[in-house]
This record gives C-alpha cells, structure tokens and sequence, in this order.
C-alpha cells in the first residue's frame, strides 16, 4: 500500500482511465474523510461537480489498490479555483476567512492541468506595481522582556470583552494612540469621540474590505473623527499592498495590529478588531438575551496593561507607522472595497455553558512584547514557548494556513507547526481549536505534515482568537493569525505572560470552549 503522496501520485497515474468519469473535477492525493472529519487514513481524493447518483459505467470505484477513493463534492470557489484558476486569482481571496480554498501543488485536472499555480492570489498580488518600502522599526526601543510589579486586566469576547475597552477609553486624560485593521462599530466610535474630545489623538488604520456586521465603514470611521476631533486627530492608513490608499506598501496583505496606549502608560492588546463581531455591545452573563446572540460573535481574547516600560514600547511602534505612512497615503481615496463572502453557513453554535467576567492580577509579571515583522521577533518567542511545554499545550487559532511551499521566506513560519508536531510526539497533551475557515482540505494538509488532526484538532464557529496557553502557567495573547504572512510579514502585535493566574484564566475559557463549543466536524473545500 502507498505511503506517500509520491506513492499516491504514481496510483493515480495508474488508475487514470477508471478515475476519468464525468463530473471529475480533480484528483489529489489526500486523507480519508468521513462524516465531515478525517480518518487519519491516505486516500485518493477526487472532487467532483455533484455527488448524485450515477449510472452504473460512470461510478467511481470505492478503492484502487486497497487505497480509499474519497469523493468530494466541489464548493463553487473550489470550482472557480479548479476551471478558472485566473478568475479566482484575481478575487483576490488570500486568507481562509476571505473565502481562500487550500490549494494542493499536486492536484490534478483529467487534461493533466495542475491549477493551484495559476489560482495563487499571492501571485496576482505580487504582480501589482506598487513600490515596495523596507521596513524599519523605531529608534532607541527595544523588543525585550520585562519583569516588573505590574497590574494586568484579562477578558474575552463576546462574554466581556468591551466592558473592558469601554473602561480603558473612558480612562484616557491626554493621548490615545492606535493601531487597527478595522474599526467599525458605531458604538466602540461613540467611545472613542466621547472619551478624546480635546485631546490628543493618533490612529493608524488598514482599510479592509467591510466586515459583514460593520456600521459603517473605516472610512467612514475616520472622517467622523476628523469632524469630531479636528486638529486633535491624525490619521494615516496603512501602507497595505492590497490598499489602493497607500502609495506603497510595507506589509503584504494586512496591518492586523489591534493595539491602543493610553497616557503613555497603559496598554490594550487584543485578537479582536474594534467592530462588532469582536467587540459585541451584549452582556451575555445578565441577559438571556444577549446569551443567544452570544452564540453568533467571536471568540476573542484581550488584555489591558498598566505598565509604562511597555506602553512606551507599544507607542513608539504605532508613532512610527503613522509618520511612514503619512508619506504615502493617496489624497484622494477611492471607494470603499466590496464585501467579502459572508461568514460561511453550517451547524447552529451550540449554547455557551457559562461566561467568564473579566478579572484583574496584582503581581511580578514577566512580559514579552512580540511585533511583526520585526524579524525573528514572533516566530523565535513563539516556538520557544511551544517548545516549552512539558504537559499541556492549548492553542486557539482562527486558522492554520501552511506554507504553499517551503522555503526561504516561509521557514519560520513552517517551524512553528514542526514545533506542534514535535511537543504531541513527545507525549504533551496538545488540543487545538480553529474556527470554520480551516476547512477539511486545510486540515489534510497538517495531517500530511505530521500533526494528529483526528483526535488533537476541534472546530468552533466564529473563533478568531489567536491564542495559546502552555502548561497552564504562560499565556499568548496575539493579533498574528498562523500564516506565512500573519506570522513573519503583515504587521501584527503579542504578548506572552508568564503568570500561572492570567494563564489560568484563559486555560478556564479554552476548556469550556473544547467541552461544548467545538466539535470533530469540518466543512468541506
């Protein structure tokens, strides 16, 4: 029996005419799903256009050689991406929560095409004629650990998580300075204007296609506070390469930072936007209500420091992107970019067991802060921390992309997942959550490398946290989602606490969600 995708490759070459029927799409090699979750076993995977029943000389065989044929039947963007690879490239789709599909290098059309090339939004991407800008971090701050007496307030989303804004808007007394990727809620905008009424404002803000709960648009965001604010605003967007704002680029598809400094003393961090399927105006825990509409916002966790050394850290960084960007920012934008695909369907999510207050700890905290793409920076902490791990391993992602190919400028990124690999053979008890983006074609790609999908890996609707605890006494609390971009290149901002509480709290969150929120169900390409 085969056993590898080389080994796979050569079985179809040979089983080529029976696999040939009509309605074939493609043929990969791949991994065996049933009832919407992997076996675990290889298989030849052939997508199809319908799954009907067919005539007798037009079935696909169940098995070639003892190897499972698992049929699949095509989403229509798996169909685009397979008869129409430019069309889909040139949509524009580069991550899973924009309606990207995994790619596969070796699969094929029955007229021996290999589309995955062609349909690669990245390349189309790269093919833009926008200068690119080097990257170069502040002066005179450093990307260090601290260790100082330090008050920390922890929440999550959508249990409380804009209480806690709330509370660290209302603080602000001089300056508030920003870095967001979106911001679109009418009633986080309400705040800011309430709380900076003549008072020093910075923001830096990507310009994204509109989120599908949006208000208004970030546009529209950032001409209310011009109004409101006047002379006490600056504001400059992200030098994107996708953004037709921007004049030139920095960051290859997203300024994914969701980082506020207060005073030049306190710091929010978060994996959740300033909108409102990340920042939901619900108090879930006091109303019946609000505990339903729980169920359709994300999960996101946050954390405001008071600690100065780190603020001042923070402040430099976001100061720094705003001056850059000043300089290349197109006077006369054009309009808001369309839609993206809305939030895919699929099983109702199921009710929360209970919600989580927020919570506050006193203590001697060691806290490193992680910006990309500074080089290294993330990536060298991150596996580190995975490497760390001795018992548990809880980690909390939006999605996990894998490198289309490994290489140069994908490596680190690729060593993270190796990292995952190496702690569950060493016996480390690994769970992992990701949202309906990481599709079953996303999860056979970390089958194949190493990881065990079938009994480490859950689904949970409207995840888009980036998270991981360790042995439950150091947390990660991040915007980088786990990507080649996300996590070396796009600009993007973390935190590891080393605190058994702060670990604890969301180590409490994560349980409750494996218990009765996720589940071994994968929705197909």
């Amino acid at each position: 029996m085969p056993g590898d995708a080389t080994d796979l490759n050569t079985l179809i070459d040979r089983y080529l005419a029976e696999l040939a029927k009509p309605g074939v799409l493609s043929v990969r090699p791949g991994y065996q799903v049933r009832n919407n979750w992997l076996t675990g076993r290889q298989a030849v995977v052939v997508t199809v256009r319908s799954k009907g029943e067919r005539p007798a000389g037009q079935r696909l065989p169940t098995e070639i050689d003892g190897v499972p044929v698992d049929v699949r039947q095509a989403s229509a963007r798996k169909t685009m991406e397979i008869e129409q690879p430019e069309r889909y490239a040139a949509e524009l789709r580069l991550t899973p929560d924009t309606g990207a599909v995994p790619h596969f290098a070796d699969e094929r059309t029955l007229a021996g095409d290999h589309p995955a090339a062609r349909a690669s939004a990245h390349a189309m991407l790269a093919a833009v004629p926008k200068p690119e800008l080097t990257y170069s971090a502040p002066l005179d701050v450093g990307l260090v650990s601290v260790t100082a007496p330090t008050t920390i307030h922890l929440s999550a989303s959508p249990d409380a998580g804009w209480p806690m804004l709330r509370d660290f808007l209302a603080g602000t007394k001089e300056t508030l300075t920003v870095g967001l990727y979106d911001f679109t809620s009418a009633h986080v905008l309400a705040a800011v204007r309430d709380a900076t009424k003549g008072k020093t404002v910075r923001l830096v803000l990507d310009h994204p296609p509109k989120n599908p709960t949006a208000d208004q648009t970030d546009a529209t965001t950032a001409a209310d506070l011009a109004e409101a604010l006047g002379e006490d605003l600056t504001q400059a967007w992200a030098l994107t390469r996708t953004d037709k704002i921007a004049t030139a680029w920095i960051y290859p598809t997203a300024y994914h930072i969701k980082v506020a400094v207060r005073d030049g003393s306190s710091v929010w961090l978060s994996s959740g936007n300033w909108n409102n399927s990340n920042q939901p105006d619900i108090s879930p825990m006091t109303d019946p209500a609000d505990a339903t509409e729980a169920r359709h916002r994300d999960r996101d966790w946050h954390v405001v420091m008071d600690h100065p050394e780190l603020a001042t850290v923070f402040e430099a960084y976001l100061t720094n992107d705003l001056t850059v960007a000043q300089a290349h920012n197109n006077a006369h934008p054009p309009a808001d970019p369309p839609l993206p695909t809305p939030k895919p369907g699929g099983e109702r999510t199921p009710a929360f067991a209970q919600f989580f207050a927020g919570t506050t700890v006193t203590d001697t905290i060691r806290i490193t802060p992680l910006l990309t793409p500074d080089p290294g920076v993330y990536a060298a902490a991150v596996k580190a921390l995975i490497g760390s791990a001795r018992h548990t391993l809880s980690m909390q992602f939006q999605y996990i992309e894998l490198p289309k190919q490994v290489d140069a400028t994908s490596q680190a990124f690729a060593d993270l997942v190796t990292a995952v690999v190496d702690r569950q053979q060493a016996g480390v008890d690994v769970r992992i959550i990701m949202s309906e983006y990481e599709k079953a074609g996303y999860l056979e790609q970390l089958q194949a490398a190493g990881l065990d999908v079938v009994h480490s890996v859950r689904i949970q609707n409207n995840v888009h946290n980036k998270g991981v605890v360790v042995d439950g006494a150091t947390v990660l609390i991040s915007s980088q989602n786990w990507s080649t971009d996300g996590t070396l290149y796009n600009r993007d901002a973390g935190v590891v606490i080393e605190n058994p509480t702060a670990a604890e709290y969301f180590q409490r969150i994560f349980d409750h969600d494996w218990d009765h929120l996720a589940a071994q169900r994968a929705q197909p390409d």
